[in-house]
This record gives C-alpha cells, sequence and structure tokens, in this order.
C-alpha cells in the first residue's frame, strides 16, 4: 500500500479538504435610529480580519453602532458552520448576538 493511502494520512485528507470547503467572510454591522427606533443598516463587506476590525473602528465614528461579525460557511451549500462577533463599537442591541445566533 502506498504510503499516502494509510488510514492516518487519508483522515488528514479529509479534515484538510473540510477545511478548504470553509469560507470566511467579514462582515460591518452599522445600526442607526430610524423612526425612533434602534435598526440596523446597510451591512459593509470586509475581506481579511484586520481590515474588518480596522474598518469597524472608522465607522464607529460615525454610525451610532457598529458590530463586526466573522462568519464561516460551507463554499458548496452555503451552510454555516459559526458566527462570531469580533468587536462592537458604540450602541448594540442587547438580543443582537443571540438573534444572529438563533437564524
Amino acid at each position: 500500500m502506498h504510503e499516502w493511502r494509510r488510514p492516518e494520512y487519508t483522515d488528514c485528507i479529509e479534515r484538510l479538504a473540510d477545511q478548504m470547503a470553509n469560507v470566511d467572510a467579514f462582515f460591518l454591522l452599522p445600526f442607526k435610529t430610524h423612526r425612533k427606533r434602534f435598526v440596523p443598516a446597510q451591512r459593509v463587506l470586509a475581506k481579511p480580519k484586520y481590515h474588518a476590525l480596522q474598518d469597524g473602528e472608522r465607522l464607529a465614528r460615525t454610525a451610532e453602532g457598529v458590530a463586526v461579525v466573522h462568519v464561516v460557511a460551507d463554499d458548496e451549500t452555503g451552510e454555516v458552520a459559526s458566527i462570531d462577533v469580533l468587536a462592537r463599537h458604540g450602541k448594540i442591541p442587547e438580543e443582537f448576538e443571540e438573534q444572529i445566533r438563533a437564524a
């Protein structure tokens, strides 16, 4: 049997394939007051984590609140594997994190 066909190598390759199928997405979700209600505004996509965090700080200067969100999803099916809030700036609804995890 060839070395690359050993069971321990197969497990490693399968785990690597699972990781390759996942896509990281970062976006900024600003919040604003609209007709006396505190609501999310248009989301802004960001490529790497570093830029998402930097842009979140910059956007927080003009928005009432900003959440920097990291989403890991399957590239083929679009199924969300995890959602994390990386940073919060300004005023953010208390139930925000619970709502995005439930969705």
